[in-house]
């Protein structure tokens, strides 16, 4: 009795979390224009960025299932503005050595601009002696609903996780390929445009109460994605 009594608090804490930072989230995209008024390869390769972020997923936790909520903020070369964009990511443990994840949403941004974002990745651990440390990240994204371009964007990424303390670790390298397409008024036809972002990464997760705090780093020769969110693990 005393069990199911903790296990509907922690239920009741939980969706009272998801529904302050889901709406933080959206007050968060409403109150920016996300840049996403040009169509240009800065404005898409940006884009692609932020979307190649995946959920930090441990590899020897024994919860299923576990949601991942926070913010993006871009920091680039030459720019005086800062870009922030909203996360939300969803994992599922199949088996000791693989995780599926998903991203699914949409928001407001500006006038015109409803981007929503669908896509999935695959997360397979492993290491020596039975320990897995390592993770190889698979991810595939597209964002639609902009006035301007549609992106699609696949993430290829190695992390290897370390204890750090009471805190763990993920860092490691990865590459995110994309495809861009925006109308050109002047040819009137469409404009494509490709590219390739390499980068470094290095999360830092730290456990509050129930929680999971992580502040994440991913940088690139022109371009440093500082990401803030919280996760929590059921089952």
């Amino acid at each position: 009795m005393i069990l199911l009594i903790h296990q509907r608090e922690e239920l009741f804490n939980f969706v009272k979390f998801i529904s302050i930072i889901l709406l933080l989230n959206l007050l968060i995209a409403q109150n920016n224009l996300f840049k996403f008024n040009q169509g240009n390869k800065k404005n898409i390769s940006s884009s692609s960025f932020w979307l190649s972020s995946s959920p930090s997923i441990d590899p020897i936790s024994n919860n299923r299932f576990i949601t991942q909520l926070g913010f993006s903020s871009m920091i680039m070369v030459g720019e005086k503005d800062i870009w922030i964009y909203p996360n939300i990511d969803l994992g599922l443990k199949l088996t000791k050595n693989l995780s599926i994840t998903c991203k699914s949403y949409g928001f407001s941004s500006g006038m015109k601009d409803a981007p929503h974002i669908l896509g999935a990745g695959i997360q397979y651990y492993y290491g020596s002696s039975d320990i897995l440390n390592w993770s190889t990240i698979i991810q595939r994204i597209d964002l639609n609903g902009l006035e301007y371009f549609n992106l699609k964007s696949l993430t290829l990424d190695f992390r290897k996780w370390l204890n750090w303390k009471t805190s763990k670790l993920r860092i490691g390298i990865g590459t995110n390929i994309y495809k861009g397409k925006s109308p050109n008024y002047n040819f009137e036809q469409t404009n494509t445009i490709e590219g390739q972002l390499n980068y470094m990464g290095l999360d830092i997760l730290i456990p509050v109460a129930s929680f999971i705090l992580g502040i994440e780093t991913r940088v690139n020769t022109e371009k440093m994605m500082l990401s803030l969110y919280v996760q929590k693990e059921l089952y």
